[in-house]
């Protein structure tokens, strides 16, 4: 990724570095297709604005290998902090994948607990009922009562088939065992 980024700017400087150390000439002879010819006043006036540059900055090939070594560093420390940058990112996705895998499990706990619950309180009610002078169908209608309550909670709970029908079995022994009822 970050060689992606940082190769169109090493090809540019590389570019530029060749293109001022390596001056070419005029050509003696004027390309046809290239337009017309520069007029003597053109050309006069070109080589004064040569003239004035050269008195301006008289080692301009010191201040290109600067400059170069400068888009160099300048590159180098770009490149460093992009590194940093995404070492910092990842870190914090793995993190905040680590939170979300600990809310989730927090959240299933708590569902369970939730669903243990409901079946205590089912449980309960099915003991608050009870009666010595039930009859066998009477707890057997309790008891799948008591599953079916068990059953609709975890399904409330959005727990899958499989936990759905587990809730439902324990339900089912718990009940028939506080109204002392074999399970067929």
């Amino acid at each position: 990724m970050s060689a992606k980024i940082l190769l169109p700017f090493a090809a540019a400087s590389l570019i530029a570095l060749a293109a001022c150390e390596n001056p070419s000439d005029a050509p003696e002879m004027p390309d046809p297709d290239a337009g017309a010819a520069p007029t003597e006043t053109e050309t006069t006036t070109e080589t004064e604005a040569l003239d004035e540059s050269a008195d301006v900055d008289p080692e301009p090939a010191q201040d290109i290998g600067q400059s170069v070594e400068e888009v160099e560093q300048e590159a180098a420390e770009t490149f460093e902090s992009i590194l940093n940058e995404t070492d910092e990112a990842l870190s914090e996705t793995q993190d905040a994948g680590e939170n979300a895998m600990e809310t989730i499990n927090e959240q299933m706990d708590s569902m369970q607990n939730a669903l243990d619950e409901q079946i205590n309180d089912i449980v309960q009610s099915v003991e608050e009922i009870r009666d010595e002078n039930m009859t066998d169908a009477e707890k057997a209608e309790a008891v799948a009562n008591a599953r079916a309550a068990a059953e609709q909670a975890a399904r409330s709970l959005g727990q899958s088939e499989a936990e759905i029908e587990a809730a439902g079995d324990r339900a089912e022994q718990a009940a028939a065992q506080a109204l002392d009822y074999q399970l067929p």
